[in-house]
């Protein structure tokens, strides 16, 4: 009988479980590069290496599934990135985002984008439900950063208010930015948030 650890039970739920974390991790990537239209069953399978037969094992809604869980993951991979870097302090926080965002838009020579922002864009009329969890995606991220505003000292409307337009800038400057191709764009954003932010700072005498 066969002793190594790759036969046994629970390594091949590993191998079954790293299968389908790498299939929605590339249908992610597929998404801030290519769009709805461009996230294939085929491309995702092509791109992540993985069997065919392994799509609707791990996703029995096929590709809806897959988009959905995608789109999934690029919200709960923000939100994390929040709360490692921020700690509380929505400055720190932004600093994060455009390093981020710097870093994925010049690794790609200008393809990659948001891929919650592609399902909006480039929606598909057939899958309404991703448009529907982009917007509750936004939303979540806002409400992350308005905590760690509200946690500044800033009013629960002040913070909403100033979430939201961190939000619909850097969303809007990082298509500006492959439009053009080009970083400035982005630190242009950042400076503009970071002067948003500071104003807040000072109209309401919080400490930063």
């Amino acid at each position: 009988m066969p002793t190594g650890r790759s036969s046994t039970p629970e390594a091949g739920r590993g191998r079954r479980g790293a299968t389908r974390e790498k299939m929605i991790r590339t249908a992610a990537v597929l998404l801030r590069e290519n769009g709805v239209a461009g996230t294939t069953i085929d491309k995702v399978l092509a791109a992540s290496g993985a069997p065919r037969g392994s799509v609707y094992h791990h996703f029995p809604g096929g590709r809806a599934q897959l988009l959905s869980e995608a789109v999934e993951l690029a919200t709960e991979s923000i939100i994390e990135l929040a709360g490692a870097a921020g700690e509380g302090d929505p400055a720190v926080a932004l600093d994060a985002f455009v390093a981020l965002w710097r870093e994925q838009l010049l690794a790609s020579d200008y393809r990659a984008g948001c891929p919650v922002l592609a399902v909006v864009v480039d929606a598909d009329p057939a899958l309404p439900e991703l448009t529907e969890q982009a917007g509750e995606a936004f939303g979540r991220w806002q409400s992350v950063l308005a905590r760690m505003l509200g946690e500044r000292g800033m009013t629960t409307t002040s913070a909403d208010r100033l979430a939201l337009q961190s939000l619909c800038i850097l969303e809007g400057a990082v298509a500006v930015s492959r439009a053009r191709r080009e970083i400035s764009p982005l630190d242009e954003a950042a400076q503009a948030i970071r002067a948003l932010y500071e104003a807040e700072v000072d109209r309401a005498g919080v400490t930063s």
